[in-house]
């Protein structure tokens, strides 16, 4: 080992040398002592290196230790000059050939040594006092240990702390009890958070977004634009092009009345200005005004006594009879007057709201009912509105036969006037149809007459200007209401609808057209009493294209549906056809229809077929006069008939789910609800009774007589706040539906949890309703 020349140390080392304190695989450990500018320092720093092991050795040796003080004190001030001497060593440790620097860092901070020292002999302390009875062996491996802590560097534990789960970063240097532990937690902390004042000012106003409702003509440029710009949104929003998920749900939402296009106005201003006009202004005004009406009259009577004068007549006789003359024509040409007959209209329509006021005010729900009223009370009552009652044509009295509301606009009503019984000893030998507006119940604004008696009406669904009128005599006509004149579009004819039985059902149907054909108007479907359907279109001719559709035939043995005893009689029917009584449409598939008959049974049939029925279902012990599927459900509908009962069925279940009957009369009517999916409102002859399948299954919830004359049918207001019923006598009478429950928000919901509420003790058929699974529309709440 090769010397530099400079002194050596009592240690045995050279100052400045590079000694190799072990070996391993691959690597070498090297210490480098770097020497001081006296080398009689390095000499004195050595020995108190050695003379502090010493010491510190024998004061844990000792069996009295020393006062703590004095130990720490003592430490402290060696420790310190040790601490000056270390930063002089530098270790370097060789591996794969580099040499890397493994010289431990020394504490930045005296205080933070400081502190840590005094804690590491303060625990040493206290595990002494702990450990009196321990050996001698594991003292002096904790002296070492504490020792080599002490030497080792500022963030250096020794063992027995790493044993113990003492760890660098949860060491508190300061000293303390456990008492003091114990103090501090119990001392509550304060609440350190800080609170921030805010001032709230009001800013401007922007508009992030404008779009205001619009409407152009259609054929122009901007029409172009936004049928294109329409075009876009379907494609992007129910189209191919979709781009996101879209729900429907329940939502109650008020009702907007809004006006088409026909009755707005140029805004009017009005403003006092001054005028003059003389009396020749005066006079050629009123001249021009009745010149045309005089002319053609005054002419023909100027001509007329002009002759009368020449062939010697007096013309003083001939002068009333002149003036006679001319007051019929004018009489005549004003009635005539399409403007003078809408003047007319007009005029009555603002003299009938001085008395209908209130009436028609609460037809047009202009004051709903409160939710959040404390005072609510379900009563189920009827109201008066107002009543429209007939000129009687011919002195006879007709009763309503039929009663249909316009599709598009419920303010518009067609009744037929007629026959509605075929029972009855006396048939009227006329008939009328009237449409009524609720603008002006006391006078109708479209009046159609007739030689037989009316027996059926419907407004057309996809046109709905257009009413179909069927007769006692079998023959059907369509007329549109919107005209003034009185000429039918067109009529059946006995070459093409050779039956003679009267009408008693017409329902619209959905054209259903091949690729490469296109109808203008879509067909309609007529019941006569003979049990024959016959499918009537409208072409372009005055006459209606019209083919037998089907032809009943009376049921052979036991159908499904309820079980009817047979008769002890034997029975023989005079007839092979069963007596059509009505006929009703599917809400969703547009090909099927259904024909309810006096023997009790419902057909099913459909327009690709014309022979044969799909289905046959035996639904009353009598004649089934009303078949209405629900607004909520495309597979619940209810029936009625003379056996007095009111029942409910669900299209796969040949069994009735609900029965309901109260008294012993027939049912001409029934209907659900538009508003309430568990209501139900039936007609007899005498009274109007709303069963609630919700609250009580036994007798309706009430009863109510409106008028001293046989009722007829009934049909209700497009809002289903109103009822609407007539009577024998001929008269129509406007009901308000008061004290109403609320609508709930899922009417779906209300009428399965009541469907099953009601048949819960017949567990068979629970199963069977269950195995149906959802009875409702396809992604939607409600249908009307």
């Amino acid at each position: 080992m090769s010397t530099l020349g400079r002194p050596t140390t009592q240690s045995g080392y050279e100052a400045g040398s590079v000694h190799k304190v072990g070996t391993g695989q691959g690597r070498e450990l090297k210490l480098h002592h770097i020497a001081s500018h006296n080398a009689g320092e390095s000499v004195n720093e050595t020995d108190r290196l050695t003379k502090k092991s010493v010491q510190v050795t024998q004061m844990y040796d000792d069996s009295k230790p020393k006062k703590k003080s004095e130990a720490v004190h003592y430490y402290y001030q060696e420790t310190l000059k040790d601490l000056q001497y270390r930063s002089q060593i530098k270790v370097i440790e060789q591996v794969a050939g580099e040499e890397v620097d493994m010289t431990p860092k020394s504490i930045p901070n005296d205080a933070y040594a400081e502190q840590f020292i005094k804690f590491n002999l303060n625990f040493l302390h206290q595990m002494a006092n702990f450990t009196t009875m321990s050996s001698k062996t594991a003292s002096r491996s904790r002296t070492r240990s504490s020792m080599r802590a002490g030497l080792g560097g500022g963030n250096k534990q020794s063992i027995d702390d790493l044993i113990g789960g003492i760890m660098y970063e949860t060491i508190n240097f300061d000293p303390y009890t456990f008492k003091e532990i114990h103090a501090e937690l119990r001392l509550p902390k304060p609440y350190t958070k800080s609170f921030v004042k805010i001032t709230l000012r009001k800013s401007d106003f922007f508009e992030l977004q404008s779009q205001p409702q619009t409407t152009v003509a259609k054929g122009s440029t901007e029409g172009d634009e936004v049928e294109r710009d329409n075009r876009t949104y379907e494609y992007l929003t129910v189209g191919k092009g979709k781009i996101r998920r879209r729900s429907d749900n329940d939502a109650q939402t008020d009702c907007v009345l809004v006006t088409s296009r026909a009755v707005n106005t140029i805004l009017l201003t009005q403003e006092t200005v001054g005028s003059y006009v003389s009396n020749f202004e005066m006079y050629d005004t009123l001249h021009n005004l009745v010149k045309p009406t005089f002319s053609v009259g005054t002419a023909v009577t100027d001509s007329q006594t002009q002759l009368d004068v020449e062939d010697g007549e007096n013309p003083e006789d001939e002068e009333a009879v002149v003036e006679d003359t001319k007051m019929s024509n004018q009489i005549d040409k004003l009635l005539k007057s399409p403007e003078f007959r809408n003047a007319i209209m007009y005029m009555g329509r603002a003299l009938s709201s001085n008395t209908n006021e209130a009436g028609m005010r609460r037809y047009r729900n202009f004051e709903l009912p409160d939710r959040f009223c404390q005072d609510v009370e379900y009563a189920y009552s009827m109201q008066l509105l107002f009543r429209l009652v007939p000129e009687p044509s011919k002195d006879e009295r007709k009763a309503v036969s039929d009663i249909d509301f316009c599709r598009t606009n419920g303010d518009i009503l067609a009744v037929g006037y007629g026959l509605y019984s075929f029972s009855s000893q006396r048939v009227p030998t006329s008939g009328s149809v009237f449409v009524w507006s609720i603008k002006n119940p006391g006078e109708p604004e479209r009046a159609y007459y007739y030689d037989v008696p009316v027996t059926a009406i419907s407004f057309s669904s996809f046109l709905p200007c257009l009413l179909a009128i069927g007769l006692y005599d079998g023959a059907v006509e369509v007329r549109d209401v919107s005209s003034l004149q009185d000429v039918p579009i067109a009529i059946s004819q006995r070459s093409t609808s050779p039956g003679c039985s009267p009408v008693v059902a017409i329902r619209w149907i959905k054209q259903v057209a091949e690729e490469d054909e296109e109808w203008d108007i879509d067909p309609f479907l007529s019941l006569s009493q003979d049990g024959s359907v016959t499918r009537f279109r409208i072409i372009k001719s005055p006459f209606l294209l019209g083919f037998t559709q089907m032809t009943l035939e009376r049921v052979e043995g036991h159908s499904e549906g309820i079980y009817v005893a047979p008769s002890s009689r034997i029975p023989c029917e005079s007839n092979r056809h069963p007596q059509g009584l009505s006929i009703t449409t599917h809400p969703l598939q547009k090909d099927i229809y259904y024909v309810l008959t006096d023997e009790g049974c419902i057909h099913k049939c459909s327009i690709n077929y014309q022979h044969q029925y799909l289905e046959v279902l035996r639904c009353h012990d009598g004649g089934v006069t009303v078949m209405e599927f629900s607004p909520w459900s495309p597979k619940i509908f209810l029936t009625c008939g003379n056996d007095w009962c009111v029942r409910i069925w669900i299209d796969g279940i040949t069994r009735p789910l609900l029965e309901l009957q109260d008294e012993m009369t027939p049912v001409h009517w029934a209907k659900w609800s538009p508003t309430h999916s568990t209501i139900i409102v039936s007609i007899n002859r005498e009274t109007a009774n709303i069963w609630d399948i919700r609250r009580n299954l036994l007798r309706p919830m009430a009863k109510h007589k409106m008028d001293s004359s046989f009722n007829t049918v009934a049909r209700f207001s497009h809002c289903g706040r109103s009822l609407v019923i007539g009577n024998e006598r001929g008269n129509t009478i406007f009901n308000a539906l008061d004290d109403m429950p609320f609508s709930p928000h899922f009417q779906y919901d209300e009428l399965e949890k009541a469907m099953y509420k009601a048949i819960g003790n017949d567990h068979e058929l629970i199963m069977e309703l269950k195995s149906i699974g959802f009875f409702g529309y396809p992604n939607k709440s409600a249908v009307f």
